[in-house]
């Protein structure tokens, strides 16, 4: 496919299409979802076509990733928060819930320290992926019942591990999880012609 031929600009576009609901929901009309300042710029996909061009996106994801990457694209690009149909609350998304948690699972068998178990697992790795997040490692410390030390020493080798790390005087570059994630996405996406 040639670059006007794909539907989106780059990885990063396509991810978060892929990733949040709010974006192409077909109950709102594209001016209103325009206005909402929340989303940035519509886009060009809006209605069923853009609705089924990023399902056909995730399903591509699903398919062709780890569990383990999938559930790392999902915590960077996913839709956080959803509001209750109900009663109008507002609450963390579940399928972002369950990114984290299976990062979390994947980070514990990583690190094998014996003082940090998954609910300070989960913590670390949400403040990782939270951007909004205030909850110093004080604070997840104290919470926890831990020393201090030892979440810094977690939330260090947790952040290594998700991010990567440069290389250092004897030291060889960490490729991180999230590098390896986008690596495969964005392979599979070029692909399969959804970026040029």
């Amino acid at each position: 496919m040639t670059e006007r031929n794909a539907p989106f600009p780059r990885l990063a576009v396509a991810l978060a299409y892929a990733f949040s609901e709010e974006r192409h929901t077909l109950n709102r009309p594209a001016v209103a979802r325009a206005a909402d300042m929340r989303l940035g710029e519509p886009g060009p996909l809006a209605g069923v076509d853009g609705c089924a061009e990023i399902a056909q996106v995730r399903q591509f994801l699903e398919r062709g990733l780890e569990p383990l990457h999938l559930a790392v694209l999902w915590a960077r690009y996913g839709q956080r928060k959803v509001c209750c149909k109900h009663c109008q609350s507002e609450g963390d998304h579940p399928g972002w819930v369950g990114a984290l948690q299976r990062i979390a699972v994947a980070l514990g068998a990583h690190l094998s320290m014996r003082t940090a178990h998954s609910a300070l697992l989960h913590a670390l790795v949400r403040r990782y992926y939270d951007r909004g997040s205030v909850r110093t490692l004080q604070a997840i410390a104290d919470e926890y019942a831990c020393n201090v030390r030892s979440v810094e020493r977690a939330s260090a080798k947790a952040n290594e591990w998700l991010r990567g790390a440069r290389e250092k005087k004897g030291a060889e570059p960490i490729y991180g999880i999230e590098q390896a994630a986008h690596a495969a996405a964005e392979m599979l996406l070029r692909g399969g012609g959804f970026i040029p």
